[in-house]
């Protein structure tokens, strides 16, 4: 054998691996990547009514209403002392960090947190805090002695 028989041996393999990627039978056995299907939501389920914080409403302030139950009312109620009350919150003119008082500043303070507050960058999609800022600035705040109407009971 000659010192070039490896050397031709690989340029022989490589070849046919190359052949291999673009013959018409390696192009029909070659799988294409899937797109992963989008999974169809069941509404029904109030499991995901109340995983997207969608008992109340689907948007608006009563949405927001019970995203600000289940995110901000543990720290921001009537009873807490650590933690500054946000009823009126549109009325004081600024924040405790000093800035204005505006939706997009409420906005980034529940984005980013502060002092004491947790961020809910990763919890709370653009939607949640466009209906959750709705209800801090026209229904704040919660009453935990009249909390609201639980929409699946209905009086007779």
């Amino acid at each position: 054998m000659s010192s070039n028989a490896p050397r031709r041996s690989a340029a022989c393999a490589l070849m046919i691996a190359g052949w291999a990627l673009t013959s018409p039978a390696a192009a029909q056995q070659a799988t294409p990547q899937e797109v992963p299907k989008r999974v169809a939501k069941d509404y029904y389920q109030r499991s995901l009514e109340t995983y997207e914080f969608r008992k109340a409403a689907r948007t608006g302030p009563e949405r927001g209403r019970e995203i600000f139950y289940y995110k901000c009312w543990f720290c921001h109620n009537e009873f807490t002392k650590n933690a500054p009350q946000l009823t009126g919150l549109y009325e004081r003119g600024t924040l405790l960090s000093g800035l204005p008082v505006s939706d997009d500043n409420v906005k980034d303070r529940i984005r980013n947190g502060g002092a004491g507050m947790a961020a809910y960058k990763y919890t709370l999609s653009e939607a949640d805090l466009n209906d959750l800022v709705s209800f801090v600035r026209e229904k704040c705040c919660w009453d935990s002695d009249a909390p609201p109407v639980n929409p699946r009971y209905q009086a007779r």
